[in-house]
């Protein structure tokens, strides 16, 4: 794995910020399988309840669609509880965070 050599910002070189902006730009292209993933995880959260948190969102979503909703909403129906694991307390902030840069300023 590359790493840069400097340890304090303002020693960087161009090259070595030209290197953390390409890392950046195939984190970023990850987000996608990293937002199904913790998905997926919804299916064994919270145990106790009838349906998973999975399917609750599924079937959100499925309502959603059926009603002839938006994609944009589709979308943040099916993950609004994607941020349960890490923000138990606060998980509905967490996901419209994650979905903020790609929705609209009132769906947000």
């Amino acid at each position: 794995m590359q790493t840069v050599n400097f340890t304090r910002l303002e020693n960087g070189t161009r090259e070595e910020y030209a290197l953390l902006d390409r890392m950046e730009d195939e984190y970023k292209a990850g987000l996608p399988d990293r937002i199904l993933q913790s998905l997926r995880k919804l299916e064994h959260s919270i145990s106790g309840y009838r349906i998973s948190r999975l399917e609750h969102s599924l079937q959100g979503a499925t309502r959603a669609t059926r009603a002839g909703e938006s994609e944009e909403m589709i979308i943040a129906i099916l993950l609004h509880d994607n941020g349960d694991e890490l923000a138990t307390y606060s998980h509905s902030e967490m996901a419209a965070a994650i979905l903020r840069p790609f929705v609209s300023e009132k769906l947000y």
